[in-house]
């Protein structure tokens, strides 16, 4: 499954790591610093980032992966790399 620009990647990407952390809703922001939720283990953020990668059918390199902390970041990053896609 595919996901496009037009989508709120936010969402998509809080609903993802909520599901692997098995965490609420209520419990990620877009704010939140993603490496200080409760459960992250180096095995679950490749899952994580995995899942994303497919979702948005993105490649996400290993800087970018490093450098984000926040949901909102990482949408943002999300969101370049769809726009220059070919």
């Amino acid at each position: 499954m595919s996901i496009g620009i037009g989508v709120d990647v936010e969402r998509t990407i809080s609903a993802i790591v909520c599901e692997e952390l098995k965490l609420s809703a209520e419990q990620l922001t877009s704010g939140t610093n993603l490496r200080e939720l409760p459960g992250v283990e180096s095995i679950k953020v490749l899952r994580i980032i995995s899942k994303i990668e497919r979702v948005f059918d993105v490649e996400l390199e290993d800087d970018v992966v490093f450098r984000v902390k926040t949901v909102a970041e990482l949408a943002s990053a999300i969101r370049n790399l769809q726009q220059a896609a070919p």
